[in-house]
């Protein structure tokens, strides 16, 4: 989206389903693995997972009795 510009949802909306067919349609005919989709269109597919780390670990405590 362009600064200044207003975001319209309608727009958005059609975005998504054309890509979803052409994803539809890529994997019909074996361009893509549905392991490569599924990584692209994942979550945290935008992230660079070679800088992520890991900052904080929950201790997990068991208190039997």
């Amino acid at each position: 989206m362009q600064p200044g510009a207003n975001y319209s949802f309608d727009d958005r909306r059609r975005e998504k389903e054309l890509s979803r067919r052409e994803d539809e349609a890529r994997l019909a005919r074996g361009e893509i693995q549905p392991a490569e989709l599924r990584d692209r269109n994942g979550f945290f597919s935008v992230l660079d997972r070679s800088k992520a780390k890991l900052l904080v670990r929950r201790a997990r405590i068991r208190v039997d009795g």
